[in-house]
Protein backbone atom coordinates (compact mmCIF):
# COMPACT_ATOMS: atom_id res chain seq x y z
CA UNK A 1 0.00 0.00 0.00
CA UNK A 2 2.68 2.36 0.48
CA UNK A 3 4.87 1.78 -2.34
CA UNK A 4 2.20 3.34 -4.75
CA UNK A 5 2.11 6.60 -2.46
CA UNK A 6 5.75 6.64 -2.53
CA UNK A 7 6.13 6.78 -6.49
CA UNK A 8 3.68 9.37 -6.70
CA UNK A 9 5.60 11.90 -4.82
CA UNK A 10 8.75 10.54 -6.94
CA UNK A 11 7.62 10.28 -10.33
CA UNK A 12 8.94 13.21 -11.79
CA UNK A 13 12.21 12.16 -11.16
CA UNK A 14 11.71 8.96 -12.14
CA UNK A 15 10.18 9.18 -14.79
CA UNK A 16 12.38 7.47 -17.53
CA UNK A 17 12.25 3.83 -15.18
CA UNK A 18 9.21 1.42 -16.16
CA UNK A 19 7.93 -0.98 -14.05
CA UNK A 20 9.47 -4.51 -14.04
CA UNK A 21 8.38 -7.94 -13.18
CA UNK A 22 10.63 -10.93 -13.68
CA UNK A 23 10.53 -14.52 -12.36
CA UNK A 24 13.20 -17.40 -12.68
CA UNK A 25 15.11 -20.16 -11.47
CA UNK A 26 18.39 -20.70 -10.13
CA UNK A 27 20.14 -24.43 -9.56
CA UNK A 28 23.61 -23.64 -7.74
CA UNK A 29 25.50 -26.57 -7.39
CA UNK A 30 26.71 -26.07 -3.55
CA UNK A 31 24.74 -24.36 -1.23
CA UNK A 32 26.97 -21.74 1.00
CA UNK A 33 27.57 -19.03 3.25
CA UNK A 34 30.83 -17.39 2.72
CA UNK A 35 32.32 -20.50 1.81
CA UNK A 36 30.68 -22.04 4.63
CA UNK A 37 28.82 -24.94 3.97
CA UNK A 38 27.09 -27.86 5.82
CA UNK A 39 28.77 -31.49 5.98
CA UNK A 40 26.54 -32.68 2.81
CA UNK A 41 27.26 -29.98 0.63
CA UNK A 42 23.84 -29.57 -0.59
CA UNK A 43 22.91 -27.97 -4.14
CA UNK A 44 20.00 -26.07 -4.41
CA UNK A 45 17.42 -25.37 -6.48
CA UNK A 46 15.77 -21.58 -6.07
CA UNK A 47 12.86 -20.56 -7.73
CA UNK A 48 11.80 -16.65 -7.58
CA UNK A 49 10.11 -13.40 -8.38
CA UNK A 50 10.11 -9.27 -8.14
CA UNK A 51 8.70 -6.49 -9.26
CA UNK A 52 9.57 -3.24 -9.25
CA UNK A 53 7.55 0.39 -9.95
CA UNK A 54 8.96 2.79 -11.88
CA UNK A 55 10.12 5.20 -8.63
CA UNK A 56 12.80 2.89 -7.65
CA UNK A 57 10.94 0.72 -5.16
CA UNK A 58 11.10 -2.98 -5.23
CA UNK A 59 10.03 -6.32 -3.79
CA UNK A 60 11.40 -10.02 -4.35
CA UNK A 61 11.10 -13.38 -3.48
CA UNK A 62 14.01 -16.53 -2.94
CA UNK A 63 12.13 -20.23 -2.71
CA UNK A 64 15.14 -22.34 -1.40
CA UNK A 65 14.96 -25.84 -2.02
CA UNK A 66 18.14 -28.26 -1.24
CA UNK A 67 19.18 -31.56 -1.84
CA UNK A 68 22.17 -34.07 -1.13
CA UNK A 69 22.64 -37.74 -1.14
CA UNK A 70 20.81 -38.18 2.09
CA UNK A 71 17.94 -35.79 1.21
CA UNK A 72 15.50 -35.57 -2.13
CA UNK A 73 14.92 -32.60 -2.81
CA UNK A 74 12.97 -30.61 0.02
CA UNK A 75 11.71 -26.57 1.00
CA UNK A 76 14.14 -25.33 3.44
CA UNK A 77 12.98 -21.71 3.43
CA UNK A 78 12.09 -18.30 1.70
CA UNK A 79 13.39 -15.19 1.90
CA UNK A 80 11.59 -11.96 1.20
CA UNK A 81 13.26 -8.54 0.35
CA UNK A 82 12.05 -4.95 -0.12
CA UNK A 83 14.13 -2.22 -0.86
CA UNK A 84 14.89 0.86 -3.03
CA UNK A 85 16.70 1.07 -6.00
CA UNK A 86 18.44 4.85 -6.63
CA UNK A 87 17.84 6.77 -10.02
CA UNK A 88 20.54 5.53 -11.58
CA UNK A 89 23.55 7.19 -13.54
CA UNK A 90 26.38 7.05 -16.28
CA UNK A 91 28.49 6.69 -12.99
CA UNK A 92 26.52 5.13 -9.83
CA UNK A 93 23.60 3.11 -8.87
CA UNK A 94 22.49 1.14 -6.11
CA UNK A 95 19.96 0.02 -3.71
CA UNK A 96 19.17 -0.04 0.25
CA UNK A 97 17.18 -3.34 1.17
CA UNK A 98 15.70 -5.42 3.93
CA UNK A 99 15.57 -8.87 4.27
CA UNK A 100 13.34 -11.51 6.19
CA UNK A 101 14.57 -14.98 6.35
CA UNK A 102 11.53 -17.73 6.69
CA UNK A 103 13.43 -21.01 7.30
CA UNK A 104 11.19 -24.68 7.82
CA UNK A 105 11.95 -25.96 11.23
CA UNK A 106 15.28 -28.26 11.27
CA UNK A 107 16.56 -26.53 7.97
CA UNK A 108 19.81 -27.33 6.74
CA UNK A 109 20.98 -24.31 5.53
CA UNK A 110 24.72 -23.01 6.71
CA UNK A 111 23.17 -19.61 7.55
CA UNK A 112 19.88 -20.92 9.73
CA UNK A 113 21.12 -18.78 12.50
CA UNK A 114 20.16 -15.55 10.25
CA UNK A 115 17.07 -14.22 10.72
CA UNK A 116 16.80 -11.28 8.54
CA UNK A 117 19.02 -8.10 7.23
CA UNK A 118 19.27 -4.71 6.01
CA UNK A 119 22.40 -2.64 3.97
CA UNK A 120 23.14 -0.91 1.44
CA UNK A 121 25.01 -1.98 -2.11
CA UNK A 122 26.39 0.92 -4.37
CA UNK A 123 28.20 0.42 -7.80
CA UNK A 124 30.71 3.12 -9.17
CA UNK A 125 31.20 2.72 -12.91
CA UNK A 126 33.35 3.34 -15.48
CA UNK A 127 35.25 2.47 -18.53
CA UNK A 128 37.68 1.17 -17.24
CA UNK A 129 36.33 -0.99 -13.43
CA UNK A 130 33.51 -1.14 -11.10
CA UNK A 131 33.88 -0.61 -7.71
CA UNK A 132 31.11 -2.27 -5.70
CA UNK A 133 31.28 -2.28 -2.06
CA UNK A 134 28.21 -2.80 0.34
CA UNK A 135 27.46 -2.36 4.44
CA UNK A 136 24.91 -4.76 6.18
CA UNK A 137 23.39 -5.77 9.40
CA UNK A 138 23.00 -9.31 9.87
CA UNK A 139 20.21 -10.07 12.70
CA UNK A 140 20.07 -13.30 14.38
CA UNK A 141 18.71 -13.81 18.00
CA UNK A 142 19.94 -11.00 20.40
CA UNK A 143 22.81 -10.90 18.14
CA UNK A 144 23.98 -8.33 15.56
CA UNK A 145 26.58 -8.69 13.23
CA UNK A 146 27.99 -6.15 10.62
CA UNK A 147 28.79 -7.13 7.36
CA UNK A 148 31.13 -5.28 4.37
CA UNK A 149 31.57 -5.76 0.85
CA UNK A 150 34.31 -4.69 -1.51
CA UNK A 151 34.45 -5.99 -5.35
CA UNK A 152 35.68 -5.28 -8.51
CA UNK A 153 34.66 -6.29 -11.88
CA UNK A 154 34.11 -5.35 -15.89
CA UNK A 155 31.36 -5.95 -17.79
CA UNK A 156 31.82 -7.13 -21.57
CA UNK A 157 29.01 -6.85 -24.05
CA UNK A 158 28.80 -8.33 -27.13
CA UNK A 159 25.21 -7.26 -29.50
CA UNK A 160 24.19 -9.22 -32.32
CA UNK A 161 23.58 -6.43 -35.30
CA UNK A 162 20.84 -9.24 -37.01
CA UNK A 163 18.60 -9.95 -33.83
CA UNK A 164 18.07 -8.68 -30.09
CA UNK A 165 20.09 -11.66 -28.54
CA UNK A 166 22.64 -9.90 -26.43
CA UNK A 167 25.49 -11.26 -24.49
CA UNK A 168 27.64 -10.26 -22.07
CA UNK A 169 30.56 -11.28 -19.45
CA UNK A 170 31.75 -9.90 -16.31
CA UNK A 171 34.52 -11.03 -15.09
CA UNK A 172 34.47 -10.27 -11.39
CA UNK A 173 36.20 -9.89 -7.66
CA UNK A 174 34.84 -9.86 -4.01
CA UNK A 175 36.01 -10.04 -0.21
CA UNK A 176 33.41 -10.40 2.24
CA UNK A 177 33.83 -8.94 5.70
CA UNK A 178 31.90 -8.67 9.13
CA UNK A 179 32.12 -9.60 12.63
CA UNK A 180 32.18 -13.06 13.89
CA UNK A 181 30.32 -13.84 17.69
CA UNK A 182 32.05 -16.97 19.48
CA UNK A 183 32.45 -17.99 22.88
CA UNK A 184 35.23 -20.15 24.45
CA UNK A 185 34.96 -21.99 27.42
CA UNK A 186 37.68 -22.80 30.15
CA UNK A 187 38.54 -24.28 33.41
CA UNK A 188 39.30 -21.65 36.07
CA UNK A 189 41.00 -22.89 38.86
CA UNK A 190 40.72 -21.03 42.11
CA UNK A 191 43.40 -21.22 44.94
CA UNK A 192 44.21 -20.37 48.58
CA UNK A 193 47.51 -19.54 49.89
CA UNK A 194 48.62 -21.45 46.88
CA UNK A 195 46.48 -24.43 47.44
CA UNK A 196 44.22 -25.55 45.03
CA UNK A 197 40.83 -25.06 46.66
CA UNK A 198 38.05 -25.30 43.34
CA UNK A 199 37.95 -25.31 40.38
CA UNK A 200 34.67 -23.68 37.84
CA UNK A 201 33.84 -23.42 34.16
CA UNK A 202 34.31 -19.86 32.72
CA UNK A 203 32.67 -18.96 29.28
CA UNK A 204 33.75 -16.25 27.18
CA UNK A 205 31.93 -14.20 24.69
CA UNK A 206 33.75 -12.23 21.62
CA UNK A 207 33.20 -10.39 19.13
CA UNK A 208 36.01 -9.98 16.12
CA UNK A 209 35.50 -8.38 12.69
CA UNK A 210 37.38 -10.24 10.01
CA UNK A 211 37.24 -11.30 6.44
CA UNK A 212 35.30 -14.18 5.65
CA UNK A 213 35.44 -15.16 2.24
CA UNK A 214 37.24 -13.99 -1.10
CA UNK A 215 35.38 -14.90 -4.32
CA UNK A 216 36.20 -14.91 -7.89
CA UNK A 217 33.44 -15.61 -10.66
CA UNK A 218 32.46 -15.11 -14.24
CA UNK A 219 28.60 -14.60 -14.98
CA UNK A 220 27.87 -15.27 -18.78
CA UNK A 221 24.55 -14.27 -19.31
CA UNK A 222 22.38 -14.48 -22.47
CA UNK A 223 19.40 -12.67 -23.60
CA UNK A 224 17.00 -12.72 -26.04
CA UNK A 225 14.36 -10.35 -25.87
CA UNK A 226 12.28 -10.70 -22.70
CA UNK A 227 14.50 -14.15 -21.59
CA UNK A 228 17.65 -14.18 -20.13
CA UNK A 229 20.13 -17.47 -19.47
CA UNK A 230 22.74 -16.63 -17.09
CA UNK A 231 25.79 -19.12 -16.28
CA UNK A 232 28.09 -18.09 -13.24
CA UNK A 233 31.09 -20.63 -12.66
CA UNK A 234 32.74 -19.02 -9.19
CA UNK A 235 35.15 -20.17 -6.47
CA UNK A 236 34.43 -19.00 -2.96
CA UNK A 237 37.70 -19.17 -0.61
CA UNK A 238 36.18 -19.12 3.16
CA UNK A 239 38.51 -17.39 6.13
CA UNK A 240 38.86 -17.53 10.02
CA UNK A 241 36.26 -20.81 10.02
CA UNK A 242 35.24 -20.71 13.62
CA UNK A 243 35.14 -24.21 15.43
CA UNK A 244 31.95 -25.23 14.54
CA UNK A 245 31.92 -24.37 11.09
CA UNK A 246 32.06 -26.21 7.77
CA UNK A 247 34.27 -24.82 4.69
CA UNK A 248 37.01 -25.29 2.32
CA UNK A 249 37.70 -23.69 -0.61
CA UNK A 250 35.00 -24.39 -3.80
CA UNK A 251 34.06 -24.50 -6.76
CA UNK A 252 30.68 -24.08 -7.58
CA UNK A 253 28.39 -23.38 -10.93
CA UNK A 254 24.94 -21.29 -10.87
CA UNK A 255 22.71 -21.69 -13.60
CA UNK A 256 19.62 -19.33 -14.24
CA UNK A 257 16.65 -18.95 -16.69
CA UNK A 258 14.21 -15.86 -16.39
CA UNK A 259 11.75 -13.57 -18.21
CA UNK A 260 11.16 -9.76 -17.62
CA UNK A 261 7.89 -8.50 -18.26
Amino acid sequence: MFFPLFCLSQQDSSNNRENEFNAGINFQSKIHYFGRTDSLKSSGLLPNISFQLKCGLYAQSNFIFVENPLLPLTYAGTTIEAGYKFKQTKHFNGNIFYTQILYKDKTLLPQSALQSQTGINTTFANEIININSGVDLKFSNAKTDLGATFGLDHIFIIHQTDSKIAFALDPSAYMYAGTQNFSKAFIQQKSLLGVPVSQQQVTENFSSFNILSYEISMPIVIVAGKLNVSVTPAYVMPQHLLQDETGNNLFYVTIGVGIKL
